[in-house]
């Protein structure tokens, strides 16, 4: 008889034993088969209910009690993207002089890295509502991204009156933004209140006809206290502008 020798199951010949053993040499085969199961789980205590796709799952990270492992085709790359770990898109460098040197990581462009802080300046520099004057005629959207529409043609800019009593023609029209107070005109006719007080002066003027119905040849000439001057003017509204510099202006929308 050829007993076969091993330590776990996979050390086990399928062949063994052989046809030609006696049945009465079958213990001694049993008895490695035995041996080497035990060997192979030298932990199970109780009854192993899991499925077989269970038990070929495999174990991403091994350990021997002080290493650490990954397991056969499982990378960094596959665990840090299986926990939500990103890397960092700008790592540092020290040289030698204490000149510290930024770059990129793998993957991770300038275009990308000035998106996000675009995106990043833009709600904290210039949230919803928010009003932009240049005197250039480029929309903010092309260095702040966003969207931005022409503001206040043809009009200046009035600050809310913070003030209790506040001036009712200064009180913004709400406090997000959804309405807005507008007023003023370019040109003004002014009325008769409107117009500063004044006189015209007049002296007396001679009838040198007299007072009666032939004038001087009744008597002593007269005089008329009551008249009227010839109209002037010409009733037009005047400029109404204060001077001003003419620039572009957008309000951020979304």
């Amino acid at each position: 008889m050829t007993v076969e020798t091993g330590t776990y199951i996979n050390s086990l010949n399928a062949s063994f034993p052989p046809e030609t053993d006696a049945l009465s040499e079958i213990d001694e085969h049993l008895k490695i088969i035995k041996s080497t199961i035990k060997a192979t789980f030298p932990n199970v205590d109780a009854a192993v209910t899991a499925t077989p796709t269970e038990l070929n799952k495999k174990t991403a990270i091994v350990s021997d009690g002080t290493n650490a492992t990954f397991n056969t085709n499982i990378t960094a790359a596959k665990i840090k993207t299986l926990v939500g770990i990103s890397e960092p898109a700008i790592t540092t460098s020290t040289d030698s002089e204490g000149e510290v040197t930024p770059s990129l990581a793998t993957g991770i462009t300038a275009a990308e890295v000035w998106n996000l802080v675009k995106a990043e300046a833009l709600n904290s520099t210039y949230p919803i509502g928010s009003i932009y004057a240049s005197v250039a005629n480029t929309s903010p959207a092309s260095a702040f991204g966003g969207t931005w529409a022409p503001y206040g043609a043809g009009k200046v800019l009035a600050g809310h009156d913070y003030n209790d009593p506040a001036d009712a023609d200064f009180v913004a029209a709400s406090t997000d933004g959804s309405s807005e107070k507008t007023g003023g005109a370019k040109t003004h006719t002014l009325s008769i209140n409107e117009m500063p007080a004044h006189t015209h002066s007049i002296n007396g003027v001679e009838n040198p006809r007299g007072s009666g119905a032939n004038g001087s040849e009744d008597g002593d000439s007269s005089f008329t206290s009551s008249l009227t001057t010839n109209s002037t003017g010409g009733g037009q509204a005047h400029n109404n502008l204060q001077p001003y510099v003419v620039v572009y202006m957008w309000k951020r929308t979304a």
